[in-house]
């Protein structure tokens, strides 16, 4: 028995610094030892049933992106001067909020999104990707 105390009392924690516990102190320690880790436990496996939750959400979502994209890409609807340069300007207000230097760097950035935007044909996904490579 003073064995297994013994054993005890090197794998609690906070049980080696006052050695002379008695026998039913050291017991009650462990209890206290035991029921704290259940808690923890308990604890932990609701944070995994949530994280497991959140990401079957997030899944959920990603798969109706994915079915709101035509199968051959991106519309051609997407495309043309005036969408894509709204489409910037859109990105750039958002982006803005979050970060004021955003309309620094948008500032900087448009002279060469515009030459971009001049040398595609943005009438169509098939004229965008042949220009784009060349």
């Amino acid at each position: 028995m003073k064995e297994r105390l013994s054993r005890l009392r090197k794998i609690l924690p906070d049980s080696q610094s006052t050695a002379k516990h008695t026998q039913a102190a050291l017991l009650n320690h462990a209890a206290e030892f035991l029921r704290s880790e259940q808690a923890t436990l308990r604890m932990l496996e609701a944070e995994i049933l949530k994280l497991n939750s959140q990401m079957e959400q997030t899944r959920s979502q990603i798969s109706a992106h994915q079915r709101q994209i035509p199968e051959n890409g991106i519309s051609s609807a997407c495309f043309g001067s005036t969408t894509i340069e709204a489409s910037y300007r859109g990105f750039v207000e958002e982006q803005t909020a979050v970060n004021p230097m955003m309309k620094l760097y948008s500032l900087l950035l448009e002279p060469l999104f515009c030459s971009f935007n001049s040398m595609v044909d943005n009438t169509s996904l098939d004229s965008f990707c042949k220009t784009a490579h060349h």
